[in-house]
């Protein structure tokens, strides 16, 4: 499925073309996805969704090398998934960044060091500027008089703040989303997806978003729907 308004993006980030996945095999096998064939360009949001257990989080997976198709091709920054080395795999991992419902920061670290964990094994990472993007972006989110504080003296919608605020700080060309929002109140979630959307626009990053979350479908420049496994097209309506 390609964007329709393919002209005004930056060129594949995504590409997955006649992709299926199953689990198990013989009797046990259960066939998750059928045909997916979907593009997400520089710049774009789409959303994804779908009732739980419709392949949502499975096809995420795939498309942030987290696990193999059964049978399709995945093509991510250019490079055929399936052709590609550890080397690539690895580096081509540094490239994406994971947000989800659970925030999984770590505990022993500051919202600071949690956000500069981001970066930490990166070539991005240097020692006189870590800590201070960190603080500017956690700035950003409403969170610098919380720099200091340990994740459990945080709310949950403070925690998915500095999480946001850690895959920001890699300058990622894939975010991929789980749920994000569906734990938090409207105004926190409100503040994440508004930051992912304006990461997408100025650092030309790619966004794919699962999400139940109906309050924040207008942040999507497309948006498909999966049904047993298949992918659908989703008109989208901006007022």
């Amino acid at each position: 499925m390609t964007s329709p308004a393919a002209e005004t993006f930056g060129p594949p980030v995504v590409e997955a073309a006649a992709v299926y996945h199953h689990y198990g095999a013989g009797a046990q096998r259960v066939d998750v996805l059928f045909d997916i064939n979907l593009e997400v360009r520089e710049g774009e949001i789409l959303i994804v969704t779908g009732p739980s257990g419709s392949g949502k989080t499975t096809l995420l997976t795939i498309l942030g090398t987290m696990r193999r198709p059964s049978a399709g091709r995945v093509r991510l920054l250019g490079q055929d998934l399936g052709e590609a080395d550890p080397r690539d795999l690895d580096d081509l991992r540094n490239r994406i960044r994971f947000l989800f419902q659970k925030r999984n920061l770590l505990s022993s670290l500051t919202a600071v060091q949690n956000v500069m964990a981001g970066v930490a094994t990166t070539p991005l990472s240097h020692p006189d500027w870590d800590e201070e993007r960190a603080r500017h972006l956690l700035g950003l989110l409403g969170l610098a008089d919380k720099a200091n504080a340990w994740p459990d003296e945080l709310s949950g919608g403070q925690q998915q703040r500095v999480a946001i605020a850690r895959v920001m700080i890699g300058l990622p060309d894939l975010i991929i989303a789980d749920e994000p929002t569906s734990a938090l109140d409207r105004v926190s979630g409100r503040v994440v997806v508004d930051q992912l959307k304006d990461l997408a626009s100025k650092a030309k990053c790619a966004v794919v978003l699962s999400t139940h979350d109906e309050r924040i479908f207008d942040v999507a420049t497309r948006r498909v729907h999966i049904e047993d496994g298949r992918c659908f097209d989703v008109p989208i309506h901006h007022h």
